[in-house]
């Protein structure tokens, strides 16, 4: 019987341990919620396999874009008061960056060629800001490809090489560098390759042709936000591929155009302060993931054929260019 005493005054003890426990940590589990809608939580990890800062320097580098064949990268970086165009090798273990365009004036928004042996890119070096084009080896034989009395800018090549999609429209030459939330509703372009017969096909920021180059992707204004969109190059079947209430943009097409790739400062998993991250969304309906969680602005992702996603960001202070696999949260 004493035995038995014992043993339940045991139990009891243990169970107002057990009770006592609860209410406390059940607290700081409230605290820790309570911190994390005050966008005082633990950053979580981005979600991405590899991800590593491949390209810095004192100055920005923005807008990364890797050749169709895979052997070279090209982005904007500033340095001194101006952007140029410069390119690597990405498999290098030791990178080493070649400048392509030199000019006092910007050079930005690079776009490769179908066969990987140009450069085409927006440039201030005149009074609009108009499309050039110019060959990577040497950095020679630069010739302009619009010619005309408006800002064009955002060129991007279609993958058999013979059309070029781009922007044109009324903007400020620092909104198309840092993406700043002003507003804005340029037009959408295509042109054959050398510039000639234009024709306007729509309204939209940053087009970017699929690897099928059947469809269209950009980022345009939906009421008092900016959405993805996707439109045939004939301008044709418009489609709204986004609806969020934040700015969607800078959309890129995955290698097989199943899945887009954006940068958007919706709410998100976790309530930080507002900023642009990396999305991902799926066409064919499986879902929506973050992939980056950073506070800082992260934009402009390129998805590789070689499965990588690059990116900028000024996690680090200035703009940096990152690269990283994707984890997709559906996919086993």
């Amino acid at each position: 019987m004493k035995t038995s005493g014992i043993l339940k005054g045991t139990k009891g003890f243990f169970l107002l341990i057990v009770a006592i426990g609860f209410l406390f940590y059940g607290c700081q589990t409230t605290q820790t919620i309570f911190s994390k809608k005050q966008g005082e939580a633990p950053i979580p990890p981005d979600n991405f396999r590899g991800l590593e800062k491949v390209i810095s320097h004192p100055s920005d580098d923005m807008f990364p874009e890797e050749s169709p064949d895979g052997s070279m990268v090209a982005f904007a970086a500033r340095k001194g008061d101006n952007f140029d165009v410069f390119c690597f090798d990405p498999f290098q273990k030791r990178i080493t960056v070649v400048q392509a365009t030199r000019h006092v004036s910007d050079d930005f928004d690079p776009a490769w060629s179908a066969d990987s042996k140009n450069i085409y890119f927006t440039s201030s070096r005149l009074p609009h800001l108009s499309i050039w084009r110019i060959k990577v080896a040497g950095g020679r034989g630069v010739n302009q490809i619009t010619v005309r009395d408006a800002n064009d800018f955002n060129p991007n090549v279609s993958p058999d090489g013979k059309k070029i999609v781009f922007t044109s429209g009324n903007v400020k030459l620092k909104d198309t560098l840092y993406g700043k939330k002003v507003k804005y509703d340029p037009t959408l372009w295509i042109a054959d390759i050398d510039g000639s017969r234009m024709t306007q096909i729509g309204s939209g920021n940053n087009p970017k042709w699929s690897p099928d180059g059947k469809k269209i992707l950009f980022h345009g204004l939906a009421g008092d936000n900016y959405d993805i969109w996707m439109i045939n190059p004939d301008g044709t079947d418009l489609t709204q591929i986004t609806t969020d209430s934040a700015d969607d943009k800078d959309a890129s097409w995955s290698p097989d155009g199943t899945m887009i790739i954006f940068a958007s400062d919706r709410e998100g998993t976790f309530e930080v302060k507002p900023n642009f991250d990396i999305w991902l969304i799926d066409l064919k309906g499986a879902g929506t993931t973050q992939l980056t969680f950073n506070p800082e602005e992260d934009g402009a992702p390129f998805w590789s054929k070689n499965g990588l996603v690059y990116f900028h960001s000024n996690r680090d202070g200035n703009f940096d260019i990152f690269k990283g696999s994707p984890i997709i949260a559906w996919e086993k």
